[in-house]
């Protein structure tokens, strides 16, 4: 056995030994071959093919033997024949591809600009003014955490313009704040406009979303998930009583910013899945019509357009549309300065930090949000935080201004108190509220910025974002159009072509020849 980490052996040997193998080699053979002959062991002779002259009919045997070579040779070239077509259609059908080309890709950006024009913002401001344009009775709906920050003056004032539209304010998520919080806000809004209490059902896919034409049970419903709603028999009271005729029905609008709950409050009132929810911001893209009732027909619309006058923590909080490169650790920065710090430490158990920039590597490591080398991922911390401070996880509210400040007419106010019954509303929200589960204090992080978000119902006021691509086509087609007329004009001028090659003059760097002689004079050339 050859021994590891070694060479392997060289094949090199003397002669003597080589040529006593072969003679050995030699001698097994014969002994064998010897033995086989006494055993009569004959090996068995090749197979003559060739037919022998004395068999009959030589002749026809040797033709027929002809015709079917030839047969395999024709068969083998129709074969090939075949097989180069099927190539050739091939790389044609091929070409006829790459020449099709151009012409999709012309047509591609013609759709993604159509769909852009969908998903922009004057075409969502169409939207809105679409809905409180149709809509006799107009309900707006706001977040309970904020709900000064998700009230829009313009919105209203567009609804206020036609004297016989209802505006109604819908207080939503009442289930995310404390219950003294809630009900300082439901009176301090009250004073102004008709307020109504409202928690959405929070539809589970697997359990509580039956298919078209089936309605929740009750019964069968699990309550720690917070499927049932709550405030819905109010709401519906109130748009009943508001209808001309009981034969008559209501068109119902919705309007409201970004992540406020529309689509849900749909869903809740018709007690299964028509308008598509998520938690991206911005699902809804255009008005749609739903029948609630016989009476009541109720139309989602998308988010009201933020104006970009109002503070950075309120864009963040408020746009539906957020721009791709959004620098996620400046608005973790915004949201920070305007909520107490104490409440952030104890709800992700962090130690005191003094910046955001520490914040984001205490909560980085304590998620186990790691990158190469050790480092923490800054970016993806920020997203959590935001993601848990527009969803549900974090709980915060806002406190209701000192001194009450009316941005509604009060005639209008005392109009809407003959339509609505403002003392049955009242108990209603107090049974509403005190059949809910809402948080302490303690576990919540007081918001301090609360004010009314300033938002756009004029499409001529926005301003769309520049697409750079496409202007870089223009240019480009401009470049080569350019391009070509100089080109056409040198070759009117008699100009070569720029693609042929220029002939260049040959240059000598001999001496110049001078006239007369050459001879070297000290007088004149020594210095």
């Amino acid at each position: 056995m050859r021994r590891p980490k070694l060479k392997a052996a060289s094949k090199r040997m003397s002669c003597s030994k080589r040529f006593k193998i072969q003679r050995k080699v030699r001698e097994h053979k014969r002994k064998v071959k010897k033995e086989a002959k006494k055993k009569g062991i004959v090996r068995k002779p090749k197979k003559d093919i060739r037919v022998p002259n004395a068999a009959p009919f030589k002749e026809d045997i040797l033709r027929e033997a002809e015709q079917r070579k030839q047969m395999r040779e024709e068969l083998k070239r129709q074969q090939k024949l075949e097989r180069q077509k099927e190539v050739a259609q091939k790389r044609k059908l091929k070409d006829q591809k790459e020449s099709k080309k151009p012409e999709e890709v012309k047509e591609k950006p013609k759709e993604t600009k159509q769909r852009l024009m969908r998903d922009s913002p004057k075409f969502l401001c169409q939207e809105v003014n679409k809905v409180i344009e149709a809509a006799d009775v107009v309900l707006e709906v706001l977040d309970a955490r904020d709900p000064m920050g998700s009230r829009c003056l313009q919105a209203e004032q567009a609804v206020l313009q036609s004297p016989n539209k209802k505006l109604l304010l819908v207080l939503n998520k009442i289930d995310l704040v404390p219950k003294e919080n809630l009900e300082k806000w439901i009176r301090f809004l009250s004073l102004e406009l008709p307020t109504i209490a409202f928690k959405c059902s929070t539809l589970v896919a697997e359990k509580s979303l039956p298919g078209p034409g089936k309605k929740l049970n009750p019964d069968c419903v699990d309550i720690s998930k917070g499927i049932v709603p709550f405030g819905v028999a109010s709401l519906l009271r109130i748009l009943h009583s508001l209808c001309p005729t009981p034969d008559e029905p209501i068109k119902v609008g919705l309007i409201g910013f970004s992540n406020v709950g529309k689509s849900s409050l749909v869903n809740t009132l018709k007690q299964y899945k028509v308008c598509t929810v998520g938690a991206l911001r911005g699902t809804t893209r255009k008005m749609q019509d739903v029948k609630i009732d016989e009476s009541i027909r109720i139309m989602d619309s998308p988010s009201i357009i933020v104006s970009p006058d109002n503070p950075p923590v309120t864009l963040f909080m408020r746009t539906a549309l957020l721009k791709d490169g959004e620098d996620s650790e400046s608005n973790v920065n915004n949201v920070l300065e305007n909520c107490d710090k104490k409440q952030v430490m104890l709800r992700y158990n962090l130690p005191t930090f003094k910046t955001t920039l520490e914040f984001l590597n205490w909560l980085a490591y304590k998620r186990g949000m790691l990158k190469k080398k050790g480092l923490p991922n800054l970016e993806g911390a920020a997203k959590i935080f935001l993601n848990d401070w527009m969803g549900a996880r974090l709980c915060y509210y806002t406190v209701p201004p000192a001194s009450f400040k009316s941005h509604v007419d009060g005639k209008y106010t005392a109009a809407m108190k003959k339509l609505v019954n403002f003392r049955i509303l009242e108990e209603e929200n107090n049974r509403t509220v005190a059949g809910m589960k809402n948080p302490t204090p303690a576990s919540c992080i007081p918001f301090h910025l609360s004010c009314i978000t300033n938002g756009i119902m004029d499409e001529n006021e926005i301003q769309e974002p520049i697409d750079k691509d496409s202007d870089e086509e223009e240019d480009k087609e401009k470049d080569k159009d350019a391009s070509g007329d100089e080109n056409e004009n040198k070759m009117e001028e008699g100009e070569p072509e720029t693609g042929k090659k220029k002939t260049v003059a040959s240059v000598s760097f001999d001496k110049p020849a001078t006239a007369g002689n050459d001879d070297y004079d000290f007088n004149t050339d020594f210095f």
